[in-house]
Parts: C-alpha cells; structure tokens; sequence
C-alpha cells in the first residue's frame, strides 16, 4: 500500500475514534482540547523533530517552547474565565507545590541557570492542565477523554509510520543495529510507556464496561476501545528482541494490581492505608538501591523477560554515574542540568540514567528524593481514601502509581513532571481523590455528573464553564 494512501486511511480510522469518544465524554467542554494537546505534544516526538526546525546546544526547539508556552497561557485564560480559585484547588496538593518550589529553587545552582529555569517553567504547565481538568463538570469522566483521546491518536499513527514511514518510526540500535519500533514517540523505551499506559486504561475500561454495560457509548466505545487495545499490545511485542521489557513487565505487574483490589472489594477486605504506603516505600527503597547495587536485586528477574544480567547495558551506566553521585549528593547539579550534550556523550550517549531514581539524585540531590518520595505517598493516601467513593476510579489511579514506581527501576519518568506517565499520575490525583469536594447534580440526560467545589470558584454566574 502507498504511504500516503496508508496515511490517509489512518487518519480516517482516528476521526471515526475520536467520533465513537464523543459519546462517551458529553459533559466535557470544548476547552478540554486544550490539555488533549497539551498531553499528545509532550507523548510523542519534539515538534523540532517532525519540523526540523531544531534549537542550538541545552536551549532546546524555540518552536516546542512557543507551542508549550502558548498552551499554558490559553489554559490560563480559560481558568481565569471559569473563576477558579487557585489557592482552595491546590490546598490539597502542597507536597507537590514544595516539589515545584524545591526544582525552582534548584536551578540557583545549575550551571545553565536561564536554561534550567525555562525547562522548570514547562513543569508548571501540567498543575495548569490539571486545573482545567478539576474545573470540568466532571473531573474523572474529563480525565477518563484526557487518556482515551491520547490512546485513540498516538496508537494508530504509531502503528502507521513504523510500517509506512520507517524513517520516521522505526530506530535502530547505535552498536547492534537492532531494529526498534518508536512510532510517534521518540524512541522504543517511550513508546512502550505510552502502551503500557494506554493498555492499562483500555483494559480498566473495557473491564469496567463489562461490569455496567449502562456506561455512555455502550457497544460502540467497548469495540473501539479494544482495537486500539490490540494495537497497543502488538506495538509491545516490538521486533523480535526490540521491545520494552520494562513496560511489559509494569503492565503485567498493573493489571495484576487491579484485579487485586478488584478481588479485595469482592471478598470485602479492607485494605489498610499504611499497608499501601509501606508497599510504595518498599518499592521505591528497591527502585533507589538498584543502581547502587548494580542491579543484582533484580537480577532474577532478567532471564524471565530476555535480558541479560547487565539490564541491557544499564549495569555499565550506573556504576560509571556512581561518582558523580557523591559530587553533589544533597542538593544535585540542579534541575535538569546533568544530562547535558557533553555528558550525554561521557556517560554512553544516553539522554538518562534509566533508572528515575538515580536521576533525581543526580539533578535534585537525596533532598529531592524525599520531596519526590512524600508527594507520590501523599497521593498514595488520597487514592486510598478515594476508594470509599469510586473505587473503580481510585483502584486504576493506584495502580498507574505502583506502575510508574516499578517502571522507574529501569527507565525514568520521574524526574520531570511533564513526562507522560508522571503527568498522567499527577492529574490523577487532582481528579480522582474523593475529598475534592464535588456535588452530584442532575444532567440532561437525566445521568449523575459531578461538578467541581463551589468554593473553588466564585459566585454561581462566575463559574460557568467555558
């Protein structure tokens, strides 16, 4: 088939998605495209790279940084018309705004100070989106749009380009040439965290259909929910020894998770908050002394999804970063000023340490990662009390956080904010918690919606939605 006609018939099969999405995502407005962008711009490849029009040294694609920009800004606007009462909506979310201020803080000491600052400012963006999230009628029906809208684009165009475009989406391994499938996402590692992702949500969906077959869209949404989930989980598989054997296994691990607090619902077991806290510091303790000790408390994990013992080479990586460790061990080189070209070149010409942990460390210093640790246990606790209100809603936001906590043993995404999957945690933890305040009001159609806290809004004409 000619690529173009391949690429117009994939065009053509998202439009028809994203027409099935419509009707499950009534109550969402028209502003909600605002942070649907936003989501697939920072998911797939820099608009430098599609354009060409590319930056010089650390300062980075002045085209991605207008298109960021503009959107944050517009997202603003739309806050600044729906009356939103900033300091109310974010009293719930301080450990996160001492993170923020923390990485603020951090590029005093960066060696590119103005560069750092810049990237932080691209941080701030996604508390905007998770704003304009909490603002909609219903917060979790406009998060549940934010993550199918993201599947249904960037799943098939991956598909797409890596059969039709392969220079676009397909890389190959710098010394072995292996072929590695990236589809719209910068390379096979990202592309696997958006399937992981995008599986996950699918296959909570579908579940969750299954269980209320009553649920807007019915048949329509259940049957183009679960193509793009064959997709997806055909784009995991990757060619032959390409895959992400990371975002495999995390997948395995949070569905497995799910069901778990499924089955403990059923049986009427109460799950203790400290229990789910203990667990996350357990697995975030393990996620921070893998690097240190060369990975060999995972090693026996290896073999069971086709690695070696090195981890694919990562082995290599953190023991030549461990000096660099104990350099600037409190407080780090600043907020994301290690990896620069020169030690991108150093360190094995890789963009990170593929282990998130290590790499806060290497930015923020062990201070950081106690910020990073008490905000990913403060939403720990407001999932957990979530799970009184929606359990369905609370038992898939945990599970994407024990997800992402495993994921960054041998990846990163937890030091930025504006990563896909630590953005995807992030606003889910504004939307979903139950202690948000919302009222239950009466649809058009006669179905409970929820709307957002009077009290993060001003007078009842002032928070009318855009």
């Amino acid at each position: 088939m000619p690529p173009l006609i391949a690429l117009v018939m994939c065009t053509a099969f998202v439009l028809v998605l994203l027409r099935v999405e419509l009707l499950s995502c009534r109550h969402v407005s028209g502003a909600f495209w605002i942070p649907t962008l936003w989501m697939l711009s920072i998911s797939s490849k820099s608009l430098a790279l599609w354009s060409g029009v590319t930056g010089e040294g650390e300062s980075g694609s002045p085209l991605d940084r207008l298109i960021l920009t503009g959107l944050g800004v517009v997202g603003c606007v739309v806050l600044a018309k729906r009356r939103l009462r900033w300091a109310a909506a974010l009293s719930q979310h301080g450990w996160l705004l001492a993170l923020l201020f923390y990485m603020l803080i951090s590029t005093l000491w960066s060696d590119m100070t103005l560069i750092a600052l810049k990237r932080w400012m691209r941080e701030t963006i996604v508390v905007i989106m998770a704003m304009i999230v909490i603002s909609e009628a219903d917060p979790r029906q406009a998060l549940e749009c934010l993550l199918r809208r993201s599947a249904y684009i960037l799943i098939p165009y991956s598909l797409m380009l890596l059969k039709y475009y392969p220079s676009l989406g397909r890389d190959y391994a710098r010394w072995s040439g292996m072929t590695m499938w990236s589809g719209v996402t910068p390379s096979k590692n990202t592309l696997g965290c958006l399937c992981l992702i995008s599986s996950l949500f699918l296959f909570w969906a579908l579940f969750r259909r299954w269980r209320e077959p009553s649920l807007l869209g019915g048949r329509s949404v259940s049957c183009a929910d679960a193509s793009v989930l064959l997709i997806a989980l055909y784009l995991l598989k990757g060619p032959g020894r390409g895959y992400s054997a990371t975002s495999i296994g995390c997948l395995v691990l949070g569905i497995a998770t799910f069901l778990g607090l499924r089955l403990a619902r059923k049986v009427r077991m109460r799950l203790p908050q400290w229990a789910l806290l203990a667990l996350v510091i357990l697995l975030i303790s393990l996620g921070v002394a893998t690097p240190f000790l060369g990975g060999s408390n995972l090693a026996t994990f290896t073999s069971a999804f086709g690695r070696d013992e090195t981890f694919t080479g990562r082995t290599w990586i953190w023991e030549a970063l461990m000096p660099e460790v104990w350099k600037h061990a409190l407080f780090g080189q600043g907020f994301q000023s290690f990896w620069t070209g020169e030690r991108r070149e150093m360190y094995f010409s890789v963009p990170h340490a593929h282990n998130g942990y290590l790499d806060i460390v290497l930015e923020l210093g062990f201070v950081g990662l106690a910020l990073a640790t008490i905000w990913l246990l403060s939403c720990v606790r407001k999932l957990h009390r979530a799970l009184e209100e929606d359990y369905d809603w609370a038992s898939l936001a945990l599970s994407l956080v024990f997800v992402i906590v495993v994921y960054n043993f041998t990846e990163t995404t937890l030091n930025r904010l504006a990563w896909h999957a630590t953005a995807v945690i992030t606003i889910a933890a504004f939307a979903v918690p139950y202690d948000m305040g919302r009222a239950v009001v009466k649809g058009r159609l006669g179905n409970s919606v929820g709307r957002p806290h009077r009290a993060w809004f001003g007078s009842r004409e002032q928070s009318e939605t855009v």
